[in-house]
């Protein structure tokens, strides 16, 4: 009987290390179904979309890095087999929820009555979006842009003084379904996390990579072609009018620079609006503005990261919303004589 004693050791050795595993694996497990998620904030921002499950959402916190564990979440409802029917918004998720409550969250999210369809149009600027917020009794003017001015900002944005919102340029204009009691850091923090996905975005198309340090620049540049071009076709020849003006140390002379400047709206801008002493106004000084003039769509960073290869110098605003571009100063002040300007 001596003779099988190494091997009964053996399979208590092995009886043993499967409980440990188990006992470990179910630990975990635990835990994982206890605490979900995981982020250094008390809250995170979970949009769903129109059409997406539960494991596209899982698949999005995972690749964001805000997943415990994936494999294990996906062994909970493959075990529970449970049949989850999202609603489409945008919900603020306490990180410290149990898996329960954090389907239970996206399942029973607010009713429709609470949801408010929040549309940003392109070239929006911050005062536009607060206007828009307060409209929507989503939040007031003033309490949005107190929240604007006071919020840390990302990385890629350098503060300064002379701006009259840092954050001008990164709020990124989309259409967003909201809960009312979404409050106004949120919503910033919304705009702002759709701003980077964007910007990755259009890093992938391009396959440019667009460094920290050049992310203001860039969006600088397409705030004005929002501002300016009326049509698709003149976005990037615009963006070259702007590259070729700021190569030559040319002042830019853009009139939506100028608007800007003057804190409100005017239809034409006059002689008397290019004196206003503004960082913005760039018929007074040379260089870009202190900083963007709006909130650009996609198509508007594309052109100023990959302007048209021109050298024009000028363009002017004909009847059909089009704009005529050429590279001579006579031939720029003859079709403006002929548009009537």
């Amino acid at each position: 009987m001596k003779k099988y004693k190494p091997f009964r050791k053996l399979i208590l050795l092995s009886v043993f290390l499967i409980f440990v595993i188990v006992l470990i694996f179910v630990n975990s497990y635990n835990k994982v179904i206890e605490k979900p998620l995981k982020s250094s904030e008390n809250t995170i921002l979970i949009e769903v979309k129109q059409g997406e499950g539960f494991y596209d959402i899982l698949n999005k916190l995972d690749k964001e890095d805000r997943l415990s564990n994936k494999l294990l979440i996906k062994v909970k409802l493959a075990i529970d087999k449970k049949n989850i029917k999202l609603r489409e918004g945008i919900y603020e998720i306490d990180t410290n929820t149990t898996l329960v409550n954090l389907i239970n969250s996206l399942e029973d999210a607010a009713d429709d009555k609470d949801l408010v369809k929040l549309t940003i149009p392109e070239g929006y600027s911050i005062e536009d979006i607060a206007s828009n917020l307060e409209e929507k009794e989503i939040c007031s003017k003033d309490e949005f842009l107190k929240a604007v001015k006071n919020y840390e900002l990302p990385k890629f944005i350098k503060a300064n003084n002379k701006k009259r919102y840092n954050l001008e340029g990164f709020l990124y204009p989309d259409t967003y379904l909201i809960g009312k009691n979404l409050d106004a850091n949120s919503i910033i923090k919304l705009m702002l996390t759709r701003f980077e996905e964007m910007l990755k975005q259009v890093k992938d198309e391009t396959e440019v990579d667009i460094k920290d340090e050049d992310v203001e620049k860039i969006i600088n540049i397409a705030s004005l072609i929002e501002k300016e071009a009326r049509v698709e076709k003149d976005r990037p020849l615009i963006s070259s009018v702007i590259y070729n003006r700021l190569e030559k140390d040319m002042k830019l002379q853009l009139d939506a620079a100028v608007i800007y400047s003057l804190g409100y709206h005017v239809d034409v801008v006059l002689n008397k609006h290019l004196e206003i002493d503004s960082p913005y106004n760039v018929y007074k000084y040379k260089g870009l503005p202190v900083g963007p003039i709006a909130n650009p769509g996609i198509d508007c960073i594309k052109a100023a990261l990959s302007p048209a290869k021109t050298d024009y110098l000028y363009y002017i605003l004909q009847e059909d919303s089009s704009h005529y571009f050429t590279n001579n100063y006579d031939d720029f002040l003859k079709k403006k004589k002929e548009l009537g300007y």
